[in-house]
């Protein structure tokens, strides 16, 4: 399917405009040139498809930041045109043509190496003639000057070292007579120059005879003559000759290197084509850049929506966006409001965007936009006023529409800006909607302006209607720009007669004279306005508290995470301390019973005795640190009134035991273990339960209270492992709220106590600390005053 449109829609749309915008990104003369005058518009959805896969082939590669190496060419037509005329080129236009084939060659290496990210545009470029030989023939022949290399021609080698000679021993001779006294004395000046391509000597008019030769020239003034000394005038000759060789040859390299660009030419002038294509689609990626285009979807349906569609001729800061829709749920659509309100831009914008979908351009939407191929879009944009042709602008307006009319069919578009306007307004307006019915009926696309307050009310009997408004601020009394579909607008004429600075009188006057349906129109269209502007602010301003409530939930949420992040990891620390010590106590029981086992006497199991009940003291002092809640002892509770000495029974912190006697007065239990007996608290003697092999689990640490003292021991630790639980135990109990920490280090030789007071004066926790009392051990103990 072929795409019509003809040069006065162009116009009225200042398409124009576009192709500069497209021509500014242009690397070549060609591509520039088809931007601006070539062909763009594609027909079909197929090609429209195509087109635009290309240019979103070449946006992705700009966005890379990359595109083909084809800056810096020239126009070639001049060099195309003498080739064909048999003409020899010279060194700068082969020089030139030169450049282009690199560029040819380069934007195919270029091109084909991307297939997978870019397989239309590598297609494009595998098109391209293989031009290499003549490019490295002219790079071989052309200096980076322009001058032909010695190595083109022996014979110009030749010649040109000859003329290098020549003029080497000509200027040795010439210096040996300026140093003769007889000629210095006839010279006007002390040096060599050329006349006529020959070197001469500046002779004195009056002492011209002193130096035989041939005069050559004169100074103005005629004081001076230029001699050609008879002693150079055979080397002169022969270096004329030599440069005349130079010349000769100079130009048959060059006539055999224009010979055979031309028999290539027509393969460069295709391939040069080719290129100028591939320039003229990343000028579409360039554009879709820099107006932050989408590509559309197309389809074969009519329908165009267009989602925050931006005229792309208003600078991004400038333009607002607006959303419109034609072809899926009506055809028509009326767009209606006060004077320079942006009615006449945003139908542009539709028209403008319909035309960059089917040149192969992204669309100045959001993402979801939609083109469908269209049969031909047409405009009536403006005054066509003609005193020449005796047309009127109504009479003008109306042959446009005339022609509009038959035009119209499925599959075309028409802009239409102010229909029916020029002439009565009652016979406008029913000449307005005839037009529009019968554009309907043909199953044209249509975006409408309108005043007429009958065309604003088709939407509402006749479902191919549909009105859009632009917005007029009742605060402000300026137009916002932003066009809202469904609504009608009010013209506002008296407002905009007041912006513009119209006497009060006479628009009192004026709106006294409105028709009262009118007026009653109007005031509800305007209060309809005023309605949705204030719920529209007041769900932007709802829109802001959820957004700010969520910000607070997700800030405080994550406070809460942070919490309890740290809050495991003391639990944790704790727990790892717990198990440490109940492991520590383990062992150590362990070894008193292996101890008894070996068969120790009454005063080893008294003093296992004594053992047992330091390592039990030991235990409840790190349960109380932690203020650990007791676990449920191993075992069931004793029955006191069944028990018998010889019963098996269990004893915390011991084991398997076998109660040797029943509690005394003072509620201690005789035990024996292995071969020793034992004096335990009754309340450590548990009844031996059926799991009770079963290894106990630790207690799941609890989280302490604030306040009070804590106490960390560390006594038969090494230095550095007592500064280390020392400085854990700080943590813990700045943590907990702790007010104070008892650190148990011993008396020993008072290294240890040394290095724990050495540590605490540098730890932030610490406000002061000093000797425990006499009670709490003396200097073997070191009381810690926490910080608030």
């Amino acid at each position: 399917m072929s795409f019509q449109v003809d040069e006065r829609t162009l116009e009225c749309l200042e398409w124009r405009r576009i192709r500069e915008m497209l021509a500014d990104g242009a690397r070549t003369p060609g591509g520039r040139e088809h931007c601006l005058e070539g062909d763009l518009f594609l027909g079909g959805a197929d090609a429209i498809r195509d087109g635009l896969a290309e240019t979103a082939e070449a946006f992705r590669l700009l966005a890379d930041g990359g595109s083909p190496p084809i800056g810096g060419l020239v126009d070639l037509t001049p060099v195309f045109r003498r080739l064909r005329k048999g003409g020899a080129l010279a060194a700068r236009e082969l020089l030139d043509l030169g450049s282009a084939l690199g560029a040819l060659h380069a934007t195919e290496r270029y091109l084909t190496g991307r297939r997978e990210g870019s397989p239309r545009l590598a297609d494009r470029a595998g098109c391209i003639g293989d031009q290499r030989d003549l490019a490295a023939e002219i790079e071989h022949t052309l200096d980076s000057e322009g001058q032909v290399r010695d190595s083109a021609s022996s014979a110009l080698r030749d010649a040109r070292r000859e003329t290098r000679q020549l003029s080497h021993e000509i200027e040795r001779r010439l210096e040996r007579l300026l140093q003769d006294t007889r000629v210095r004395a006839a010279l006007s000046d002390r040096f060599h120059t050329m006349r006529n391509d020959r070197y001469v000597l500046p002779v004195r008019s009056e002492a011209r005879s002193a130096v035989p030769g041939i005069v050559h020239d004169a100074s103005g003034s005629g004081t001076t003559v230029f001699i050609e000394p008879a002693a150079v005038v055979d080397l002169n000759n022969r270096l004329k000759s030599a440069e005349l060789t130079v010349q000769r040859e100079t130009l048959r390299v060059l006539r055999d290197l224009s010979s055979r660009a031309a028999a290539s030419l027509d393969d460069i002038e295709a391939s040069l084509a080719i290129l100028e294509g591939i320039d003229a689609v990343f000028c579409r990626g360039r554009m879709a850049q820099a107006q932050g285009a989408v590509e559309p979807e197309v389809g074969a349906d009519g329908t165009l929506r267009l989602p925050q569609l931006r005229h792309p001729l208003i600078p991004a800061g400038e333009v607002v966006p607006s959303d419109l829709a034609i072809g899926e749920h009506y055809q028509v659509l009326v767009v209606s409001g006060p004077n320079a309100g942006g009615k006449t831009v945003a139908m542009k914008a539709v028209g403008l965007a319909a035309l960059m979908a089917h040149a192969g351009c992204f669309v100045p939407c959001d993402p979801g936009a939609r083109v469908d191929a269209l049969r031909a879009v047409v405009a009536d944009i403006g005054d066509d006023q003609d005193i020449a042709r005796s047309l009127s602008t109504f009479s003008a307006h109306m042959a446009t529409v005339a022609r509009i009319v038959d035009a119209a069919g499925p599959g075309t578009l028409v802009v239409l800006d102010e229909i029916g306007t020029g002439t009565d307004p009652g016979e406008g307006a029913a000449l307005a909607q005839s037009v529009l019915e019968t554009l309907a009926e043909e199953g044209a696309r249509v975006v409408t302006t309108t005043h007429f307050n009958l065309l604003k009310e088709m939407a509402a009997v006749d479902p191919r209607f549909e009105n859009a408004s632009v917005e007029f601020d009742p605060t402000s009394l300026a137009p916002t720009y932003r066009l809202r579909v469904g609504t009608p607008g009010v013209s506002s004429a008296t407002t905009v007669a007041a912006r513009m600075g119209v006497r009060g009188d006479v628009l009192e006057r004026a709106e006294a004279l409105l028709q009262r349906e009118d007026r009653r129109l109007d005031r509800m269209l305007s209060e309809l306005s005023a309605s949705r502007l204030a719920l529209e602010a007041e769900q932007r301003e709802a829109s802001r508290l959820r957004a700010e409530s969520e910000a607070t939930r997700s800030e405080y949420r994550a406070r809460l995470e942070r919490l309890q992040e740290r809050r495991d990891k003391i639990f944790s620390a704790m727990k790892d301390d717990l198990e440490n010590a109940f492991r520590d106590a383990h062992g150590q029981v362990a070894a008193v019973i292996r101890d008894l086992q070996r068969g120790g006497t009454a005063r080893d199991a008294a003093h296992a005795r004594d053992r047992l009940l330091v390592m039990e003291e030991k235990t409840r002092a790190v349960e109380a640190e932690h203020a650990i809640a007791p676990s449920e002892p191993p075992g069931e509770a004793m029955d006191w009134q069944r028990a018998r000495p010889g019963d098996s029974v269990l004893v915390v912190g011991a084991g398997p035991a076998s109660l040797d006697a029943l509690p005394d007065r003072r509620g201690r239990a005789a035990v024996r273990v292995a071969s020793g007996r034992m004096m335990v608290p009754a309340e450590r003697v548990r009844a031996l339960a059926p799991a009770a092999e079963a290894r106990p689990k630790p207690a799941v640490p609890q989280r302490p209270a604030s306040g009070g003292t804590a106490h960390c021991d560390l006594r038969g630790l090494r230095v550095d492992e007592a500064l280390d639980r020392m400085l854990e135990a700080l943590d813990r109990a700045a943590g907990d709220g702790r007010d104070c920490v008892e650190v148990i280090h011993g008396h020993g030789t008072g290294a240890l106590r040394d290095a724990v007071r050495e540590q605490l004066r540098g730890s932030p926790y610490v406000a002061s600390f000093a000797a425990g009392s006499a009670e709490e051990g003396g200097d073997g103990v070191t009381r810690v005053e926490l910080k608030d």
